[in-house]
């Protein structure tokens, strides 16, 4: 039997697990500490999984001990038991690996990869460990299926579909494919096989929450990033791409299927930026679309020149958009084919009746003292990745909106590395704006060549405290900021929702990088909805 063991080192926290005669150590200063120490059995050591589960409970016992809200205390407690429970019964399933092994396309990674056969665990079905990302799997339990499903390390009833039978992802062989514009993207999101769990696992609970990641998970990423970097990408990846695929990978691919990826909004999206392109982005994308029915990506123009891609936000959804902001795009391209991006449209319906309601300033305060007094609860996240605990959940219309924006930029960001086409314009006013932000910051983590030309944000519901190097090195020329100082809405409600921040839409971003420049047009645009009527672009 397995045993693991937490004790108190300093500041920080040291764990250790044994299984037979295999064990595994790991060392952390604390919250702060971006690179634990990690050492051991190579058998324990090149589990993936395993590593997260280990590192998710030394983040949850720390934050069960250090935190004094009984609430995060609690939440802690219970994420910590069933890290703990999983990562005993994963480094026994370990312990007993043998040399047989199938290759298949695996429900946890997505990739196609060698799975080992677990000695004595073959009742009803026989179980596999994912070489490449650890994870305990099965054959799918589709007929004619060869795909391997994933199954919790405890699982007593080893029968599962796997990831394309449950609709996580629209096809495995789907998970690379590119396209020449974004007009095509559609195809890319077509299931290839049925829906063989009509209660979508993805989908459940999207985004009823907004959450807030708890800092005490991030320090596992850069250690999963590694091993994910010897086993996977042939030791590649270093740095932020390790920690970015450090956080797609913890609790076996929880983000890509769209757990804590739901949950995480702007900030775990934008950190798995890496995964742009590939199988984790793609599955990204799927849950997010699955999950936001009015997403699309509509070519409302063709023509030969840079291609532009704008978004609404709220207060202007339901108009005519089009024929709103032709004006304001040919200023500057009058050539260029031009998208719109769908999204978010309850959630905008939502805020927009809040702040159009009667009592204007009164009302949004009612909305955020409800989503307080109910928030206050853990959020249940799928798979392995119990790291990220998601705490003080805002159920208000404005922190939904915000994280669908999140969840916007990342599926456009992802679409956005899979064209040919491009680099591209990015255009957005206020929380349009800021899934132009969130794409453009996971885009920025993404290798290669620059995929964004020029950017230009309209009254954008994006705080000043924002990292603008992110856009600095995302953008190959200018990003540009028009805000106006009688912009109301964002003025009392940006600082009512965000305790204060003010939203660089109505006081600009103050940032000193020559790509970043604000435009102060407060002489032409007396409130929230008049930018892209009176505004002019700048070149």
């Amino acid at each position: 039997m397995a045993e693991l063991v937490y004790r108190p080192h300093g500041r920080g926290f040291e764990v250790q697990l044994t299984s037979a005669e295999h064990d595994l150590i790991a060392r952390g200063a604390g919250p702060d500490d971006a690179d634990p120490f990690i050492d051991g059995s190579p058998r324990l050591l090149d589990n993936v999984a395993l590593v997260a589960l280990v590192l998710g409970f030394a983040a949850n016992e720390l934050g069960y001990r250090r935190s004094r809200s009984p609430e995060k205390r609690a939440g802690h407690r219970e994420a910590a038991d069933v890290e703990h429970q999983d990562a005993l019964a994963l480094a026994d399933l370990a312990a007993r690996l043998s040399d047989r092994s199938v290759t298949a396309w695996c429900s946890g990674c997505f990739g196609k990869t060698e799975h080992r056969y677990v000695e004595g665990a073959d009742r009803p079905l026989r179980t596999y460990l994912c070489v490449a990302c650890g994870t305990p799997n099965v054959e799918c339990a589709a007929l004619g299926c060869a795909h391997r499903s994933v199954i919790r390390p405890r699982a007593t009833i080893r029968v599962a579909f796997c990831a394309e039978h449950r609709h996580v992802i629209p096809g495995f062989e789907k998970l690379e494919a590119r396209f020449d514009t974004l007009a095509d993207y559609r195809s890319s999101l077509e299931f290839e096989s049925r829906n063989m769990e009509r209660i979508s696992k993805v989908a459940a609970g999207t985004i009823g929450a907004a959450a807030v990641v708890a800092p005490l998970a991030f320090f596992a990423a850069p250690a999963l990033g590694a091993a994910l970097g010897s086993s996977m990408f042939g030791g590649s990846l270093t740095g932020a791409a390790a920690t970015s695929h450090g956080l797609a990978m913890l609790g076996g691919g929880a983000i890509a299927s769209g757990g804590l990826g739901m949950a995480g909004g702007t900030a775990v999206v934008t950190a798995t930026g890496t995964a742009l392109g590939g199988a984790l982005g793609a599955a990204t994308v799927s849950s997010y679309a699955g999950a936001d029915s009015s997403f699309s990506i509509e070519l409302v123009r063709s023509g030969p020149g840079i291609p532009v891609v704008f978004a609404t936000g709220f207060l202007t959804q339901g108009v005519s958009a089009w024929t709103s902001w032709q004006r304001l795009i040919d200023t500057q391209y009058p050539d260029s084919p031009v998208y719109q991006v769908h999204w978010g449209a309850k959630e905008l319906k939502d805020l927009g009746a809040v702040l159009l309601s009667a009592g204007g300033k009164a009302a949004v305060k009612a909305m955020l003292l409800q989503g307080a007094r109910r928030g206050s609860k853990l959020a249940s996240l799928p798979g392995f990745g119990w790291l990220m605990a998601a705490h003080d959940v805002a159920t208000n219309p404005w922190s939904v909106a915000k994280t669908r924006a999140g969840m916007t930029g990342a599926m456009l960001a992802d679409l956005i590395a899979r064209s040919t086409e491009g680099p591209y314009v990015l255009m957005g006013h206020s929380l349009g704006a800021r899934v132009m932000v969130t794409a453009a910051e996971a885009l920025a983590t993404k290798p290669g060549p620059k995929r964004v030309e020029t950017m230009h944000l309209l009254g954008a519901a994006v705080g000043r405290k924002d990292q603008w190097h992110d856009l600095d090195s995302a953008v190959q020329g200018t990003v540009w900021n028009y805000w106006s100082s009688n912009d109301a809405v964002l003025e009392w409600v940006y600082r009512l929702a965000e305790l204060g921040e003010s939203a660089i839409g109505h006081s600009g971003m103050g940032s000193r990088r020559p790509g970043m420049k604000d435009r102060n047009v407060s002489a032409l645009v007396p409130g929230h909805s008049a930018y892209v009527a009176s505004v002019k672009l700048q070149p």
